[in-house]
């Protein structure tokens, strides 16, 4: 035991900082281990020790020289050196975090070569930022390479709503004044076809006065603040007749109305005409007005996703009687038929809004091309009506062009 005497002073400034630097870093296991000693005193050196087990015999030898063999202190000495190696490459491997490369480890001497950084492979593999990646890695809506896939992200275009057709006299908006009228020369309101024109139609609610095609060129206005004459019928119509006098101005109306409890004309159907007695010009046709329904009831209508039929006659001959159901629902449509002693035909089409529109591929086949069908939805849920207009080509009759107000 006096051997260890001599390594007193020479090893108890190693030591101590051997001993700090175990107990501050702790980073790095040691994964060998030392015969130090063995389990009897005079073989105490051949003992398997462990960088923990020498970290206390050597403390410990520190204070007390005596306290173990010099062979086992060597070999303690020397596993520590090893620990303390192994540390300081650590920290060459991992910086101080007040150290440059603990901000960037690519940056500074010796980064080239840092496991930290690209190194060499940069070229094969730049840096993430700002680079914009290989095309077939970008996001795709391409679920045609997934064949398994096709049917939820590109389904049967069967299954899409139809496109509707152009409107011929422009859109009705929900809630407003809506009709279609048509118009001839003369007194008579009848004409060929080729010589009847169809056009937007609008009503004072109060009666007190009507115009064509409002707004456009070749406009026909009525003479103002006429006041209309009102008689019972035995349908749920009343019979409304207007008469106006402005100079040389005459303008006339005859229909049949619904009016709601205030007084004001919601619905009106039939017969109007105007002209100049200085020119001696007249205008007159037939007409169908009403206020469309809400848009808030037409997503009720479309929500509970009912049908409502509509029937009635046509205004310029009251001989063709019309039937149309409007189907609502998430996709509406609409089917109709209308027959005269002397012909018949059917119509369908989409409902867009308060609007319906023909599809020329759903006539019958006794119409020929350039036909249309087009109607608005009018009132409300509970009194629910439609203003409509046919202009036709039938097989062996020819054009027709008529309005009609028809109700629930």
């Amino acid at each position: 035991m006096n051997s260890c005497i001599s390594y007193k002073n020479m090893g108890k400034f190693l030591i101590n900082a051997l001993i700090r630097n175990i107990k501050m870093k702790n980073l790095l296991l040691i994964l060998f281990t030392a015969m130090a000693c063995l389990a009897s005193p005079a073989h105490a050196s051949d003992i398997v020790q462990s960088e923990r087990d020498c970290a206390e015999i050597l403390e410990q030898w520190a204070t007390d020289p005596d306290s173990a063999p010099k062979k086992l202190v060597d070999e303690c000495m020397g596993m520590m050196a090893g620990v303390t190696s192994a540390e300081d490459e650590l920290a060459n491997i991992v910086p101080s975090a007040g150290s440059q490369q603990a901000g960037d480890p690519c940056v500074g001497s010796g980064s080239a070569g840092s496991v930290h950084c690209w190194g060499p492979w940069s070229a094969l593999s730049p840096a993430a930022s700002g680079v914009t990646p290989p095309a077939d890695q970008l996001p795709s809506d391409d679920f045609e390479v997934r064949p398994e896939l096709a049917a939820l992200y590109d389904p049967d275009p069967a299954d899409d709503p139809p496109t509707p057709p152009d409107l011929l006299l422009g859109s009705c908006a929900p809630g407003t004044s809506c009709g279609f009228a048509t118009i001839v020369d003369g007194i008579t309101g009848q004409g060929p076809a080729e010589d009847t024109e169809i056009a937007i139609f609008d009503l004072a609610s109060d009666g007190s006065q009507f115009s064509l095609a409002p707004g456009e060129t070749g406009e026909i206005a009525s003479v103002g603040n006429m006041s209309p004459t009102f008689s019972n019928r035995p349908d749920e119509f009343e019979n409304m007749s207007l008469n106006g006098i402005d100079g040389n101005e005459r303008s006339r109306l005859i229909a049949r109305v619904i009016r709601d409890t205030g007084g004001d004309i919601i619905t009106a159907a039939d017969a109007w005409a105007h002209g100049n007695t200085a020119t001696s010009t007249a205008d007159s046709g037939f007409f169908t007005w009403g206020n469309s329904i809400s848009q808030t009831d037409v997503n009720a209508l479309n929500s509970s996703a009912v049908s409502a039929l509509f029937t009635g006659p046509m205004s310029a001959d009251n001989a063709t009687n019309a039937t149309v159901t409007l189907n609502f629902g998430s996709n509406p449509t609409w089917t109709g038929e209308w027959t005269n002693p002397g012909y018949s035909f059917t119509a369908a089409g989409v409902v867009t809004g308060v609007d319906f529109i023909s599809d020329p591929t759903q006539f019958s086949a006794n119409i020929g091309a350039n036909s249309f069908v087009q109607g608005a939805l009018l009132g409300d849920i509970a009194n629910k009506s439609i203003a409509h207009f046919i202009d036709v080509d039938i097989s062996g009759v020819g054009r027709i062009k008529d309005v009609g107000l028809l109700v629930e």
